[in-house]
């Protein structure tokens, strides 16, 4: 059993359950039910089929390598033969994203800026004693969110991270996307920014990227979105990771400056 602030996690053979933290949380309440509905809707590469009672998911244990959270300096990524092969492991990772934002939208999900706003000011109040700098990035966020511009709802996987997918080895492409504990409706921009503004925070801290990887213009262009505009997705990405992070410092009793809330604040202005 792997316990820690978000679900608790057991492994028992070819079975992996899931469960909702019994202590303190990264967040106030987790869907399993409705993260089973998702996995077992989509049509990527997901662990299924996915069970929900009694307050666990169970679902299929998937066998392959799952990058480490900072990319660079992962394994398997730089024990690959060539930048080739590194790129299509960045393209068949772009390409399933955009296959996520095609399929169908589940009942229970919040959908709209709307929602995803009301949900992170409620997210604030929960976890208690956010820094103020973070309150006036939210804030931010809030006044000039593009309600008006607001395309229609897709699909979003929420947690969009290399280090949430199982790969094939043979393929070099995701044999299934994990986590979905974020799941919502929105913009595409919403994931995209997700993925492409937490990536530059890393390379900006370290000077480091992933050879045959591709950058934030192309993957704009691969899934479809504009660049007109996408700057506030990414600072609103930028803010929720730091109000994920500011909570499991809380929890570990550490409280220091978020790498991802310095970015946000700089590029506010």
């Amino acid at each position: 059993m792997s316990n820690g602030y978000s679900c608790e996690i057991e492994i028992d053979g070819d079975v992996v359950r899931r469960r909702p933290p019994a202590g303190p949380a990264i967040f106030p309440s987790y869907d399993l039910e409705l993260e089973a509905r998702v996995i077992n809707a989509v049509r990527v590469p997901a662990p299924r089929p996915a069970r929900y009672a009694d307050g666990v998911l169970t679902m299929p244990f998937v066998a392959g390598p799952i990058p480490a959270d900072f990319t660079p300096l992962d394994p398997w990524l730089q024990g690959l033969p060539d930048d080739a092969a590194r790129r299509r492991v960045w393209e068949s990772t772009i390409d399933t994203i955009a296959a996520i934002h095609r399929e169908p939208l589940v009942d229970g999900l919040r959908v709209g800026l709307t929602a995803e706003l009301d949900y992170w000011a409620g997210y604030l109040e929960w976890m208690g004693d956010a820094p103020d700098d973070l309150r006036r990035a939210f804030g931010w966020c809030c006044t000039h969110a593009p309600l008006a511009n607001e395309p229609a709802p897709v699909l979003l996987w929420g947690d969009v991270r290399f280090g949430n997918i199982v790969y094939d080895e043979a393929t070099l492409s995701p044999k299934a996307v994990l986590d979905w504990e974020m799941v919502s409706a929105g913009p595409a921009a919403m994931d995209v920014a997700w993925l492409t503004a937490l990536d530059q925070v890393g390379r900006d801290l370290s000077g480091l990227s992933v050879p045959g990887f591709g950058g934030r213009d192309e993957a704009l262009t691969r899934l479809g979105c504009h660049a007109d505009g996408f700057d506030w997705y990414e600072i609103f990405a930028l803010v929720r990771a730091s109000a994920i992070a500011t909570r499991i410092g809380l929890l570990k009793g550490k409280t220091r400056e978020q790498p991802t809330l310095t970015a946000a604040l700089q590029r506010i202005g």
